[in-house]
């Protein structure tokens, strides 16, 4: 370090004290400071020359004392005798250290007294200030406060009480960018913001009232005019007498903080909306603090206010109550040690909505301890719905809401394993609805539809609760029970048909239907297949009998519904094969039991079950569409073959040939042009051709068949209403039809023996009927004489029957027509 100067020769040039300054120095304020300080103090210059001292450093008045002293002289001017031998090396050194810059401060403690002298660089001067060790208290504490309000890095200010700064400690110069010197003296609102008035305007009001203000949040104004935000506490400083002699502001510097938690507080929010769209919540418990926090999100999932107070028992009390106990069980196990948690659960919100969610949560543990839980929520209700909806879609009806096919069988394979356990049989009741498709095409399919679902619905209110009821297809029901008698299955199947009785409203239209019950009760080894099979063939049996009260299934229906399936399979190629055959049975003249004609019956010869009669295939034909490929068949034959005996049989040639058309012919769009060709082929006069239709057949579509049977009749062929009576029409229809004969059917026929009071009076009717709309009339089945006198009676012209002969194949006509000429009887073989 420089040699510390001693006093020159020359007299001392006087030192600039601080009341010595003159007046409008620019330092001026500054030594005024200095010599405001209740310490003595000394400024050097980096050589170690005096620059000023303030007035507690010297005894003797200050212009005793001369500018470039050094440090020694002045400390001996101010000391009543000369240091203690050693204290003045000591301080020497101390000074070449600070001066030097190996240290920044440093303290001399003097032997000869409670002095300390303490040496520090500020800037490009060295400090000096003396401090003894057996002040006042009182004046310590103030020392040291002051030591620390310097070392504070808040800024700590003092204000007057016309806001001017007084004090300004190196916090404020890091802080606002103005040194002490830049700072003292001048108006507090160089700190203020220019553009915010209305938080300047609070400030200066609370500083010029003596108010305190705690930890107030505001926007501060720098030096080079950037803005911080600060946290500003203010306190009224009070002098003896208790009145407000300024303000100590103590402002803390919070733009990181602040910076920090809005960017927190954007994560957080981020974190909110994503939660929000995802429906997920989520929740912290310190087990240690016992301090719990729920997300927003977590609140909203739950149906709960924001602001309720998250604990236990409000989490308790949304639970469903029929999922709590197990949900608390799977708490239990992650609290003590279970692995993490996952579970999907039901919530009751307070509403009383029920919501879906899948939590997850894993606990912390610490030394076996549980110190934390965290938990996710996820409000999976829309999964939730749409999973049973799919479900649903997959396992029932979506017309219904009935169990499907798929279900159906699950349940049967259920309720049959449980029967073997328990040694009881398992029910099922096969449904058909009689008559549908007239509904559905008559009606439409809305009302078809309306059908069902009512149908469903009552059958609902027969069966019991722990029944299984499945719509199978179309207008297919299936009634699966366990533990069930035949008694109880036929009771069942009373009461169905009790709830069937009551006519339905479709659409405005008051309908009556019946439905037909096949019961199948299981056996050892039955399967849900082999029931179903069996039910279905039951209800089959059920269908063609007329029975409402349902058919019990056993082994010779299992046969013939086999031999159904072989006739299906056979009869497409049947024609090809030379299987089927016409067979005729003789229409006569009842007056002069003449013939007038043959009606073509279709036979069938199976290569396994030998003749096969019409009522066992044609069914099949009609449900295929066979039976308009056999149709044409038989029309070409038949025609064929009554030419052949027109033309060559003495005393046929007016003979005349029926062929029976079903519904499904009459609605074929080709049948007119199927009757012209095979007229054309056989050569036959369309007058000797005659084709029978039920009524069923033609209100299947009246307008259609109407417009059908027209162009037939206009092209001269006769036109019969087969089995008449035992359908539907009105007379209304009747009257409109082209029709040229009615066939009574062969049930009333049969009644006029007596046994059916009714069967005679039809008959009359019918045939005055007839007679009225100029149309002749056939009686089907006669059997006796007794039955050929009452017709005669009746006045029915044409009958046909077992009496005179049954349908024989077509080569026994001719020796028929030979034996019945001469009135011979006749024997077929």
């Amino acid at each position: 370090m420089p040699s510390l100067p001693g006093r020159s020769g020359s007299a001392p040039s006087a030192l600039p004290v601080a009341r010595a300054m003159p007046e409008g120095h620019p330092d001026s304020r500054s030594w005024e400071i200095l010599d405001a300080l209740p310490l003595p103090v000394a400024v050097l210059d980096g050589e170690g020359v005096v620059l000023a001292v303030n007035n507690h450093w010297i005894d003797q008045p200050a212009e005793h004392v001369g500018v470039g002293d050094s440090c020694l002289e002045l400390w001996r001017s101010a000391a009543a005798s000369a240091p203690v031998p050693g204290d003045a090396a000591r301080l020497l050194n101390g000074l070449r250290q600070v001066i030097d810059g190996e240290v920044e401060q440093c303290r001399v403690q003097h032997r000869d007294a409670d002095v300390l002298t303490h040496i520090r660089r500020h800037g490009g001067v060295v400090v000096l200030s003396r401090l003894r060790t057996t002040e006042p208290a009182d004046l310590v504490s103030l020392r040291r406060l002051a030591c620390l309000v310097d070392a504070s890095g808040d800024a700590i200010i003092g204000v007057d009480t016309d806001r001017i700064i007084t004090s300004w400690n190196i916090g404020a110069e890091t802080m606002y960018g103005h040194s002490a010197g830049q700072a003292v003296g001048r108006s507090v609102e160089i700190l203020a913001p220019k553009d915010a008035p209305g938080i300047r305007k609070e400030f200066l009001e609370a500083l010029a009232e003596g108010r305190g203000v705690s930890a107030a949040q505001a926007l501060a104004r720098r030096r080079d005019g950037s803005h911080i935000e600060v946290s500003v506490t203010l306190s009224p400083v009070l002098d003896s007498s208790g009145r407000v002699a300024g303000t100590s502001a103590i402002t803390r510097n919070i733009t990181e903080s602040q910076q920090q938690r809005a960017a927190a507080e954007h994560e957080r929010d981020r974190l909110t909306f994503a939660q929000e769209i995802a429906h997920v919540g989520s929740v912290e418990v310190n087990m240690v603090t016992g301090r719990r926090w729920w997300s927003d999100e977590y609140f909203r999932i739950h149906g709960l206010p924001v602001t309720e107070e998250p604990t236990e028992e409000l989490w308790h009390s949304v639970l469903h109550p029929e999922d709590r106990e197990r949900v608390r069980q799977a708490w239990h196990d992650l609290e003590t040690g279970g692995p993490p948690l996952k579970l999907v659960h039901r919530i009751l919100r307070p509403s009383g909505e029920v919501r879906w969610v899948h939590t997850r949560a894993t606990a912390e543990h610490r030394d076996g301890v549980l110190v934390r839980l965290l938990e996710t929520a996820v409000d999976i209700t829309e999964r939730k719905l749409a999973e049973e909806a799919l479900q649903r879609l997959a396992f029932h009806d979506p017309l219904t809401g009935l169990a499907n096919r798929a279900l159906l069988a699950h349940r049967i394979e259920e309720e049959l394993h449980d029967g073997e356990r328990a040694g009881t049989q398992v029910g099922v009741l096969f449904l058909d609805v009689n008559r549908f498709k007239v509904v559905n095409d008559g009606l439409g399919h809305a009302a078809g539809d309306s059908l069902l679902i009512q149908l469903a619905a009552r059958l609902r209110s027969a069966v019991r609760p722990t029944d299984t009821l499945a719509r199978f297809a179309g207008d297919e029901f299936v009634i699966v029970c366990a533990d069930l008698t035949l008694a109880a299955a036929h009771d069942l199947a009373g009461r169905i048909g009790a709830e069937v009785q009551v006519p339905f409203d479709l659409l405005g239209q008051e309908l009556f239907v019946s439905v037909s019950i096949g019961i199948a009760l299981s056996s050892p080894n039955a399967t849900a297949e082999s029931l179903l099979h069996q039910a279905d063939a039951a209800m089959y049996f059920a269908k063609e009998a007329g029975r409402i009260d349902g058919v019990v299934f056993d082994e010779s229906m299992h046969r013939q519904a086999e031999t159904r399936l072989d006739i299906g399979s056979y009869l497409p190629r049947a024609a090809e094969r030379g299987e089927l055959e016409l067979h005729y049975q003789p229409i006569l003249r009842i007056d002069g039991r003449t013939p007038t004609g043959f009606e073509a019956l279709l036979r069938w010869r199976h290569p396994k079950y030998g003749l096969v009669p019409p009522a066992e295939f044609i069914p099949v034909a009609e449900e295929t569409g066979l039976i308009v490929e056999l149709g044409r068949w038989v029309l070409e034959n038949a025609l064929t073959q009554a030419q052949a005996w027109r033309a060559q049989v003495p005393g046929a040639s007016g003979l005349r040939i029926a062929v029976n058309l079903s519904a499904r012919q009459l609605q074929d769009h080709g049948l007119v042009a199927t009757v012209a060709e095979a007229m054309e082929n056989a050569g036959i006069d369309p007058s000797a051709v005659e084709l029978e239709i039920t009524e069923s057949a033609v209100m299947k579509d009246v307008e259609r068949s109407m417009t059908t049977l027209t162009r037939l009749r206009s092209m001269g062929i006769g036109l019969s209403v087969d089995d008449f009576g035992t359908g539907y029409s009105s007379l209304s229809y009747l009257s409109r039809l082209p029709v040229t004969t009615l066939k009574i059917d062969r049930s009333f026929v049969e009644g006029l023996d007596g046994s059916d009071a009714h069967a005679r009076p039809i008959v009359a009717a019918v045939t005055m009927m007839a007679g009225a709309l100029g149309l002749d009339v056939v009686a089907e089945g006669v059997e006796s004489e007794d039955h050929l006198r009452e017709l005669e009676t009746l006045g029915v012209g044409l009958a046909q029957g077992f009496l005179w002969a049954e349908p024989m194949p077509g080569h026994q006509v001719a020796p028929w027509l030979a034996a019945s000429a001469a009135g011979a009887p006749f024997d077929p073989r």
